[in-house]
């Protein structure tokens, strides 16, 4: 039985969708190696479907272009859909922060889909080409380019900034406004913790804890770069790397004439709480910017007032609450 006789809308993500995603976070680099037909490619996404990049197309989608694009970009395991607001109607799936500032400022939005089991550098790579495609091929001119990226899609959009350089693509230059939300840009606590998990159950002289070990450590390489924050190709990984002291030897560098903007959520009411300080927001830990001036080595030229605190907004809820939206107006109106 179809989705249409299910009664179940095509214009969002479904179940199936979801599922290929959450794969490919697990284990796309594999998918990818083996040709696989799972694999996603990186493409921007419109109704649930892959976005030509021709003048037409474009035009079809955005018949009144702006001279501001947003290129929005989710996290590990996740696609466009995570951008949607929760009480959002499955018939309509288009309220997201991508569409308000398209209503309310003008802004041309691109949701992308991405394989995030990939190493970030790859989908770096990727990304700056994909981009510079979409500029050759926009119906007006761009004075703008607005960049937002969800957990890993802010470690992969500071990648592509790079290899955009390296590559000389037009659209670096255009780039204003980095938002990162829950960004790991010192790396993840989760990954940091199962690194050492898989390197405790690899030393133990069992067979069975170290064949535990040899499977947890099949995790896409997309997952383990979170371990650190975002690594450049050139430079590889460091396995001996240890936990809780991220090198940043190969963290990809912050676009030097944009502004970088850090919203970060906690589990408790209080920033300073315990649990807070240990987990942050389940996933990502508090900048070690968070409160010091000058910011801390290693958290890139963000000032104490490009970051913001959302207490009680989990990792996931960053991409689609209203007091972050607020937020990201609001800086993209006065700054």
């Amino acid at each position: 039985m179809s989705r249409r006789q299910h009664g179940l809308s095509e214009q969002a993500p479904q179940w199936t969708e979801w599922g290929i995603s959450v794969l490919n976070g697990m284990i796309g680099d594999y998918l990818h190696h083996r040709r696989n037909g799972l694999a996603i490619d990186m493409a921007c996404y419109h109704r649930n479907h892959p976005l030509p990049l021709t003048t037409a197309d474009l035009l079809r989608v955005h018949p009144n272009p702006g001279a501001t694009l947003c290129i929005l970009l989710h996290g590990l395991g996740c696609n466009e859909g995570v951008w949607a607001f929760p009480d959002t109607p499955p018939d309509n799936p288009d309220s997201s922060y991508g569409t308000l500032l398209q209503r309310e400022l003008d802004y041309t939005p691109f949701f992308l889909r991405y394989n995030t089991g990939l190493p970030v550098a790859d989908n770096g790579k990727t990304l700056a080409t994909l981009l510079d495609n979409l500029l050759n091929c926009y119906p007006t001119h761009v004075d703008d380019i607005v960049l937002i990226g969800h957990s890993m899609g802010g470690l992969v959009l500071r990648s592509a900034c790079h290899y955009g350089i390296r590559q000389g693509c037009q659209w670096v230059d255009k780039v204003q406004r980095v938002f990162y939300l829950g960004t790991p840009h010192e790396g993840a606590i989760l990954e940091q913790l199962g690194h050492v998990a898989v390197t405790v159950l690899q030393k133990v002289p069992n067979p069975i804890t170290q064949l535990i070990g040899k499977i947890l450590d099949r995790r896409s390489q997309g997952v383990k770069d979170l371990r650190s924050g975002s690594w450049l190709a050139e430079d590889g990984l460091d396995d001996d790397l240890e936990v809780g002291r991220p090198d940043h030897r190969g963290a990809a560098p912050w676009l030097a004439h944009a502004r970088h903007y850090l919203l970060v959520g906690t589990l408790t009411e209080d920033p300073d709480h315990a649990l807070t300080l240990l987990l942050g927001d389940a996933l990502v830990r508090l900048p070690r910017a968070y409160g010091q001036s000058p910011p801390a080595a290693g958290s890139g030229p963000v000032p104490n007032s490009h970051i913001k605190v959302f207490p009680k907004v989990d990792h996931i809820r960053l991409a689609h609450d209203a007091k972050v939206y607020e937020q990201i107006k609001l800086w993209c109106s006065n700054e």
